[in-house]
């Protein structure tokens, strides 16, 4: 999604943070006047731009829809600046625009100094202040993350519960035991928290690193689940109980 049309703050000339840069209208160039009133060439007229202040550049990132926010907190980080892609109002994102903005004028400043034709032929703002970083970095190379939702088959659901009821109860699970476990199973797969997650990062010379961390266990769930219940802690009870009794020779 492009930036175009996203404007920072109110457009004030003279003071704060420039946000663009735009080709004096009517002709880009004032011409040189040569010997025999004969004209050539030209120098570049002075291109007017549009400032603003932080809190203004701040109030519109606030005032951002979701989809724009998203948009530009990936354009940031495609760029290079330190920053989280999300599409809620972060305070990493706002420095990283102020960042940007900074940066941006910065550049515009140097150019309408030293290099004023540069500025003679297109509107600059952020978003092709970005775009231009981006392509320069040839886009964004840090990590990429790939999250998978972890789905159990109904049969190897049923199978898991009654491998866990029969080690802490000592029977086969009940079709009520099999329906609630199953149920609390499923809500949890749902929960985008307990998705597998897969990061690879590049390590240069074409490698890259991968590391997995893996999605919802459920046996691993069901075992600190089950052995909440009444019936397991009072089979704990009782098998330690019928230990002792074995340590003392009594059974």
């Amino acid at each position: 999604m492009s930036l175009q049309g996203v404007e920072f703050g109110q457009q004030k000339q003279g003071a704060g943070i420039i946000t663009s840069s735009t080709p004096t209208p009517g002709g880009a160039r004032l011409p040189l006047i040569g010997p025999a009133g004969k004209t050539s060439g030209g120098i570049a007229k002075p291109s007017q731009f549009s400032y603003s202040s932080e809190k203004q550049i701040i109030a519109q990132y606030r005032r951002m829809s979701p989809a724009f926010r998203r948009a530009l907190s990936q354009k940031l980080k495609d760029a290079g600046y330190t920053t989280n892609v999300t599409d809620k109002y972060s305070s990493t994102v706002r420095q990283a625009l102020l960042d940007a903005y900074s940066d941006f004028s910065a550049e515009i400043n140097y150019l309408a100094n030293n290099d004023p034709a540069a500025l003679e032929a297109n509107k600059y703002d952020l978003d092709t202040f970005l775009t231009a970083q981006s392509s320069g970095r040839g886009g964004y190379k840090g990590p990429t993350t790939i999250r998978q939702k972890v789905n159990l088959r109904p049969e190897s659901i049923e199978a898991t519960i009654d491998e866990i009821v029969r080690f802490y109860n000592k029977r086969g699970a009940t079709a009520d035991e099999i329906a609630k476990w199953s149920s609390k199973i499923n809500a949890q797969l749902e929960k985008p928290k307990n998705f597998a997650e897969t990061v690879y990062t590049p390590q240069g010379e074409g490698m890259q690193m991968q590391e997995i961390t893996p999605g919802f266990q459920a046996k691993e769930y069901l075992f600190q689940q089950i052995a909440k219940t009444d019936e397991a802690k009072a089979n704990k009870v009782f098998s330690l109980y019928n230990a002792f009794k074995r340590a003392l020779g009594v059974e």
